[in-house]
């Protein structure tokens, strides 16, 4: 196929179009036309768009905007992830994405565009991770346009993302943790304090907790569940955990197993004074009337145990952290923390838990002097 340029003349002087025929999907072709100010740019144009078009690499120019797109894309993905996920990505491209390059069209969105809006994110005061983030939605959102042959070419490859510091990873020591259970052991919560430092179980995976998943004779639990978010946002049990790696079972301590009972005597003694009232859903820590606890309520009831007991200021999931790396610091091997906490594999507990390296090589080289001699 050849196409041809043609000269033209006007009120805004000379102009110079690439004509060409374009194949459409049916396998028939129209002809396309495209002006430059000048003859060399028609004659670039037309020599890559006719080699495009021989060699299969041709895309045909998407009339339909980025805000358009986006929407297509979040409807077609509804179905292949999880409604938290699509969620997320619906947060990101409605709140965040559409607002800066959602008038542009899609063939005419470039790397610059993409970069010029991380940019006036960052500007905006939005964390890197968070810029980050978007960008990669933003990403995976035009590699399918690639796909469906939309754009010839991703227009976020290619944009400087900011990379970003890992923030810090607070954890207690032995001390202030075994000073903030102590303080706490009257605490409503108190039995839940104690296994999450005790398991590094999750937020999400404690509140869907259920008494079947226990069996306190053998001392260990069964992690089925975790709390997430459905595709509107809300909160739900989901059937699943994180991973396929976070469905798993974790040997508890005789400690936990103590406050547990405690809780499940005076649970049972709320249910039947609300009798009929109880919301019977088995929920091992529930908001007193059996029902679902919020996350937020006990990161606020977290706070308060914390600013009671006099220790330092972690978050909640940094109890997490905690278990994992006491656990660590006392020669446990790293595959055992990796299978309590549910990572997928051990190169993530290792790094993740990095910080406690240079304790254990010090460690490591102390006993390494008494085998040796000084």
């Amino acid at each position: 196929m050849h196409g041809s340029i043609q000269k033209r003349v006007g009120k805004q002087g000379t102009r110079w179009c690439a004509v060409y025929d374009e194949p459409t999907p049916d396998g028939k072709r129209r002809q396309r036309r495209k002006t430059f100010k000048t003859k060399r740019e028609a004659e670039s144009h037309l020599a890559k768009t006719v080699h495009e078009i021989q060699t299969g690499e041709y895309v045909e120019p998407s009339r339909m905007r980025v805000a358009e797109y986006l929407e297509s894309w979040l409807a077609s993905i509804g179905s292949s992830v999880k409604p938290s996920t699509l969620y997320s990505y619906r947060s990101v491209v409605r709140g965040h994405l559409v607002p800066k390059l959602g008038h542009i069209l899609l063939a005419k969105l470039t790397p610059l565009a993409v970069q010029g809006a991380c940019q006036h994110m960052l500007d905006e005061g939005f964390a890197a991770s968070t810029v980050r983030l978007r960008h990669t939605v933003l990403h995976r959102a035009l590699e399918q346009a690639v796909h469906w042959r939309m754009v010839p070419r991703n227009a976020a490859d290619g944009v400087k993302v900011p990379s970003g510091e890992a923030k810090e990873t607070k954890t207690w020591t032995a001390a202030e943790a075994r000073k903030f259970l102590s303080a706490t052991a009257e605490n409503d919560l108190a039995s839940l304090w104690r296994l999450a430092l005790d398991t590094g179980m999750r937020l999400g995976e404690l509140v869907a907790l259920r008494w079947a998943d226990f069996d306190l004779d053998a001392r260990k639990v069964a992690v089925r569940r975790t709390l997430t978010r459905n595709d509107r946002g809300g909160w739900i049990i989901g059937d699943q955990t994180k991973s396929a790696s976070g469905r798993r079972s974790i040997a508890v301590g005789q400690s936990s197993v103590a406050a547990l009972l405690t809780h499940r005597a005076r649970q049972n003694e709320r249910r039947l004074h609300l009798g009929s009232e109880w919301q019977d859903l088995d929920l091992v820590f529930d908001r007193r009337d059996g029902g679902r606890c919020s996350p937020a309520t006990i990161q606020r009831a977290f706070r308060a145990a914390i600013e009671a007991a006099d220790v330092p200021l972690i978050r909640f999931h940094d109890q997490r952290h905690t278990a994992a790396t006491l656990l660590l610091e006392e020669g446990i091997h790293p595959k055992v923390v990796q299978e309590r906490l549910g990572h997928a594999n051990i190169a993530i507990t290792l790094d993740r838990y990095s910080h406690v390296g240079m304790h254990l090589q010090h460690e490591a080289a102390s006993r390494l002097e008494e085998l040796l001699g000084s």
